[in-house]
């Protein structure tokens, strides 16, 4: 890769200033009663003054930091750079749960060259937890904890077969079509047991071997991409259902053990 160790640095740096900032602002929030605007035509898409507000800090920071990088977000417009990075902002991942006032909401920042996710952060704020993944010039990844002051290696485990698998899936109900349903459930009946509603704190959970597989649908590059380092840098995977690359989001499943995911493809596939 045609970048550096100090590209790397420097954003990285830049991203642990940015979780400071997006938490000023959602955690007074959460701790309180909000306005929620439903912003879809049909159904129900949440959206507060915290993941608005923070979006904007964070694009201010950025553009002040890299004035020349890309950055999309999940409520503002995009803006448009001059060079090969891109910075990927979801202020609110799990606003339902936030709303609810259940503390497994993050902010989810990704960085990515050449649309190639390179920096992770899944900041569980209400729980003092980042989730960080990096990949470095040389191609290494790595994964680690934050928790109240202290730093930790992230490593996924190695459950051996799905009957010994932990399985997350946000809402099965909503996020999948009736016949995709039946693929995950064939999966659900023969893991271990599943554990619904956990955004992307799910896929922390992974990194850390706590859980082991993760299936969901219907996300969007803002929902993903800050997940791929984190879950690769702790040795696991994630793809979409048929294996190929989940950078632009969609349909996707992470596994800390790979040796399941033949099986679990093939599942998929029905």
């Amino acid at each position: 890769m045609a970048y550096t160790q100090k590209d790397i640095k420097t954003r990285l740096s830049l991203m642990a200033e940015l979780s400071k900032a997006a938490r000023a602002i959602t955690l007074p929030l959460f701790a309180q009663d909000m306005t929620v605007i439903n912003k879809a035509d049909t159904g129900y898409d949440p959206v507060t003054e915290a993941d608005i507000e923070a979006e904007r800090v964070l694009r201010d920071l950025i553009i002040k930091a890299f004035p020349q990088d890309y950055i999309e977000g999940e409520e503002l417009e995009d803006i448009t750079g001059s060079n090969d990075w891109l910075w990927t902002l979801d202020p609110i991942d799990g606003t339902r749960g936030f709303v609810a006032g259940i503390p497994v909401w993050s902010t989810l920042i990704a960085v990515s060259y050449k649309d190639a996710p390179v920096l992770g952060l899944i900041d569980v704020s209400a729980q003092d937890k980042c989730f960080w993944g990096q990949v470095d010039a040389d191609g290494n990844a790595k994964a680690w904890l934050d928790y109240k002051g202290q730093s930790s290696p992230l490593k996924a485990r190695k459950c051996g077969s799905i009957s010994k698998a932990i399985l997350g899936c946000t809402e099965p109900l909503s996020m999948l079509t009736p016949q995709e349903l039946e693929a995950y459930n064939i999966i659900r009946r023969s893991a271990r047991f599943s554990r619904l509603g956990l955004d992307a704190y799910g896929y922390g959970q992974v990194a850390a071997g706590r859980m082991d597989i993760i299936i969901e649908a219907m996300l969007k590059p803002c929902d993903v991409r800050a997940l791929m380092p984190v879950i690769e840098g702790a040795g696991g995977t994630l793809t979409n259902w048929e294996g190929g690359s989940a950078v632009n989001g969609g349909r996707v499943v992470a596994a800390g053990d790979q040796t399941l995911l033949p099986e679990i493809y093939k599942a998929l596939k029905k």
